[in-house]
């Protein structure tokens, strides 16, 4: 049985965020992309008013190893074996699990994917205190689908600039409506705009008056 292994962090206290922050990334030997941080503040009472802060660091790098370790232990229960790909980046961490059950992780319309994803993201925001964007993949299934959402836009945007007819897509998440918006941010001749309500929001390709 695979043990999920504990997120390594550093924690200073002081009285100036700055310096604390100054002095972990020396003694870390890192910069501030390589980590994230929390900071918690403490105001003392008494008759010399002063502040005191906790700050908890932790190297990216560290994050990565306790995503595998928890991936891995909740996939052996699965009795399904994967590998890893992951990729840092300075807004989130993306990590594209390789199986030949892909199809068990990923679930109906990506929903154990997701599902996943959700309970990784609360694992390290308990342990860290803060929020990280982690994406989960499997076998580019993600991806492949983006690419197909993109695709369908522009094909749509196309017909919306012939006929001048409006077009309603299909329901999306915010992220699928969002790659839309995107996408066709700079396509001449339509605007977008989400509509409804969820879980039933999509997007509304529009011409734009001449």
């Amino acid at each position: 049985m695979v043990i999920v292994q504990k997120l390594k962090s550093h924690k200073y206290e002081g009285k100036n965020s700055e310096e604390l922050l100054n002095k972990a990334l020396n003694e870390l030997n890192a910069s501030t992309d390589e980590v994230y941080t929390s900071i918690k503040e403490e105001a003392k009472t008494g008759l010399f008013k002063s502040k005191k802060y906790e700050l908890t660091v932790v190297l990216k790098d560290d994050v990565v190893e306790y995503i595998k370790s928890y991936l891995k232990e909740i996939t052996s229960l699965m009795g399904i074996s994967v590998e890893f790909k992951t990729q840092k980046r300075p807004n989130y961490i993306k990590v594209n699990m390789m199986s030949d059950n892909s199809s068990i992780l990923i679930g109906k319309n990506g929903r154990t994917m997701s599902s996943l994803q959700d309970l990784l993201r609360q694992s390290i925001q308990s342990k860290l205190g803060t929020r990280v964007n982690v994406i989960l993949d499997a076998n580019d299934y993600k991806e492949k689908q983006e690419k197909n959402i993109e695709r369908l836009a522009v094909k749509l945007a196309k017909d919306v600039v012939k006929t001048n007819i409006e077009v309603k897509m299909d329901r999306m998440n915010s992220y699928e409506r969002r790659l839309v918006h995107n996408r066709l941010s700079n396509f001449k001749g339509v605007t977008t705009e989400s509509t409804g309500e969820e879980p039933n929001r999509c997007v509304v390709i529009k011409p734009v008056e001449k």
